[in-house]
């Protein structure tokens, strides 16, 4: 059984409370203190030691080892800098890799569990996963607010059915739509709920942090792991119907 895919305030505003510091603002620091150390070359450091050596006291000059000793202490962090650097360089060619990979999605209808549908007028295709055992299957509309917007019978089927696009014989405004469906015994008691699967066109695939993150039609974003299909977008996966 799958909850409604949209979010509470609460858990909106608990989510930004836990985790204040933006994943642009640790880049940006990191960036920064990269920069810093990647400016102390070893052309500075001859730099630095020049000037130690013409300012130090000539009653008491510096022992030849200490030199020595700067020297290998700085090979040292210039090596790890280097070194960090590479690794920084790898991580990001894996991440790229990761985009790379959805690239083919561009262009193609996916069909994506526990997501909204987006409404812009045409009708909706939707597919649950049916039950044996119920005798009466309802399928429940929400907007954004969890607001029920209309429901009505579906088909106790696996396969693609379709919504209309409107509520009490109007088109609802256009907008993401949850989709859920309710499953009754023959005494009308429920025995089951689930969201139901929603199509949509793959317009974008960027990434959110270190992760890949596919974009819909309508700006609907979902995780790649929440595409279970996909087809051609002119393609019409209808093979059963039910409406309004």
């Amino acid at each position: 059984m799958q909850a409604l895919p949209f979010a509470s305030p609460a858990q909106n505003q608990q989510a930004q409370t836990a985790n204040p510091l933006s994943s642009g603002a640790r880049g940006a620091q990191a960036s920064s203190e990269n920069d810093g150390l990647n400016g102390v070359d070893f052309q500075n450091f001859l730099t630095l030691l020049t000037s130690q050596l013409r300012n130090q006291d000539p009653l008491n000059p510096a022992e030849s080892t200490e030199f020595v000793a700067q020297l290998a202490q700085f090979t040292s962090v210039e090596q790890l800098v280097n070194a960090n650097n590479k690794l920084d360089n790898i991580a990001s060619s894996l991440v790229a890799g990761g985009i790379d990979k959805y690239a083919g999605w561009i262009g193609r209808q996916a069909e994506a569990v526990n997501a909204p549908a987006n409404v812009d007028g045409a009708p909706v295709n939707y597919r649950l996963s049916g039950s044996g055992e119920a005798a009466i299957v309802e399928t429940i509309i929400s907007n954004r607010q969890g607001e029920e917007v209309t429901r009505f019978r579906a088909v106790n089927t696996s396969g693609v059915q379709t919504w209309d696009g409107t509520a009490n014989g109007a088109p609802v405004p256009p907008g993401a739509y949850a989709i859920n469906a309710v499953y009754y015994d023959a005494d009308g008691n429920v025995i089951e709920q689930e969201a139901a699967n929603t199509f949509g066109g793959v317009r974008e695939v960027r990434l959110n942090g270190n992760e890949a993150a596919i974009v819909l039609e309508g700006g609907i974003e979902i995780t790649p792991s929440q595409v279970s299909g996909l087809g051609l977008i002119e393609s019409d996966p209808t093979d059963s119907q039910a409406g309004t």
